[in-house]
């Protein structure tokens, strides 16, 4: 029997092990992150809940705690509102520059770029609700 033949046994297996684990992986962050990020209420019940348990809270501890995971949900989201309009408006004015230097061609070439751009940046938004 020839060497490379368990080598080349061993090598696949190896490869399709991590191929394996790492779509594994990928798929259940992938979930995780979406469940996580998509429901508030279930994002801020699993924060408490951890914080409860590693924190040992009272009943007390843990009406305080909620308090203040709430708004602290509130003032990220807010945050994230700003950002958004604050990222638009650079993007924005960038575009308008360029435009500036295209001919007619151009510039409505680079209307479709963007608009391609902002329909799939709308998609992910709508399967992930990221910011």
């Amino acid at each position: 029997m020839k060497k490379w033949k368990p080598i080349a046994g061993i090598a696949l297996v190896f490869v399709l092990g991590v191929l394996v684990g790492s779509l594994g992986t990928r798929y259940y962050h992938r979930d995780w992150s979406g469940r996580f990020l998509e429901e508030p209420s279930a994002r801020k019940a699993l924060i408490l809940k951890k914080l409860t348990k590693d924190l040992a809270l009272t009943e007390t501890q843990q009406k305080e705690f909620r308090a203040i995971v709430d708004e602290t949900d509130k003032k990220l989201e807010a945050f994230g509102l700003e950002r958004r309009s604050a990222v638009k408006a650079i993007l924005d004015e960038s575009f308008a520059k360029m435009k500036e230097k295209l001919d007619t061609e151009q510039q409505k070439k680079l209307d479709e770029l963007r608009a391609k751009h902002e329909a799939r940046l709308k998609e992910k938004k709508r399967k992930h609700h990221f910011f």
